[in-house]
């Protein structure tokens, strides 16, 4: 059934929620079958006209909800409906009740690397941030990887912008030892490893540098260096949690994951900016020679991180960067980034 806005706006207005809540429940079903889990634009904004309810309204109807979602047969369409829609009613109402079967349908998403459009993840985790809670780190780490996606919905990517915690993905080894030792650090640790995720373009801006620089002040650069060293001789490591890869999907546990390279390349950009120091440019070489690992299917790891490294490279005054440079220039094949290397402006 292809739901129309007008209609659908109708049959809310007639089976009002103020005084027919059980019968909007049962008309919203009944328009969900077949249709709710396939992006059409009338069915976000159907979903944007429920949001907008008077909060009184969207109670009688979360109520109503989660009596179908219980007379319904288990793993029945009508129960995963009723738990869609009572996301998507239930933002800044009390606890409904039904957080732990939510959660039980986003840990479908673990293992996962992306998704394509899903209203129903998206709605079962705006509910969750709704209610305060921060959603898994597994399920945080695919909606994060989702957004990422060039054919990412507006909505995935919404959600993604919200989340927080933790700093960076989980699933690989070297993130997860940079979480694991964030608590003991001081509190600009933290802004310093969000900033680097934000390093998504070819080089650091004037004011990415900027901030970076502060936060390297606030953390101490020598402190920086000698904590994320360690960090970096664990990339490329076996993945803490491995993907599931459906037929016909390419493996993606030999590659870095998306959100962690952009971080990648951000503390690769940082190392240019603190003292030089002869243990940075080796680690900094190995880290574009992992980079550039060919996966099965997918081909080198991520370019991206290491054009990040090279570029580090050729803004460190010192012996060792020149030394990694000319190593590199005579082991990489990768054509775009042996033209970096060659070309590279060393200070």
């Amino acid at each position: 059934m292809m739901p129309d806005f007008e209609e659908f706006e109708a049959m809310i207005r007639r089976a009002s929620p103020a005084h027919h809540p059980a019968e909007l429940a049962d008309d919203l079903l009944t328009w969900a079958t077949g249709v709710l889990d396939i992006w059409i634009r009338p069915w976000r904004e159907a979903f944007d006209f429920l949001r907008k309810l008077p909060a009184d309204d969207r109670r009688r109807l979360a109520k109503a909800l989660v009596d179908r979602y219980h007379s319904a047969a288990a793993d029945s369409a009508d129960r995963t409906n009723a738990l869609t829609f009572l996301g998507v009613v239930s933002h800044g109402l009390p606890e409904d009740g039904l957080s732990g079967e939510r959660l039980r349908k986003l840990d479908a998403l673990i293992g996962r690397y992306s998704f394509g459009y899903g209203m129903r993840f998206v709605s079962f985790a705006e509910a969750e941030l709704a209610a305060g809670r921060q959603l898994p780190p597994a399920v945080a780490a695919a909606f994060r990887r989702a957004a990422l996606d060039r054919f990412s919905d507006h909505d995935v990517s919404a959600v993604a912008k919200r989340l927080t915690e933790p700093v960076l993905n989980v699933g690989e080894a070297w993130a997860e030892r940079a979480l694991a030792e964030l608590p003991g650090l001081a509190a600009p640790w933290r802004r310093l490893l969000t900033h680097a995720t934000t390093a998504t373009a070819a080089r650091p801006t004037a004011r990415w540098e900027k901030t970076g620089r502060k936060l390297l002040g606030e953390t101490g650069a020598d402190t920086v260096r000698a904590i994320v060293l360690p960090w970096l001789s664990l990339v490329g490591r076996p993945r803490t949690l491995p993907f599931r890869s459906g037929p016909g999907e390419p493996d993606h546990n030999h590659a870095y994951d998306p959100f962690n390279a952009n971080a990648l390349r951000g503390i690769a950009w940082l190392l240019s900016f603190v003292p030089p120091h002869p243990d940075i440019a080796p680690a900094l070489g190995a880290l574009v020679e992992t980079s550039l690992h060919t996966v099965p299917t997918l081909g080198p790891r991520n370019p991206k991180v290491a054009g990040a490294g090279v570029l580090a490279l050729s803004r460190i005054d010192h012996h060792t960067a020149v030394d990694e440079l000319s190593r590199l220039a005579a082991v990489v094949t990768h054509r775009g980034i042996l033209k970096l290397i060659n070309t590279a402006p060393v200070i």
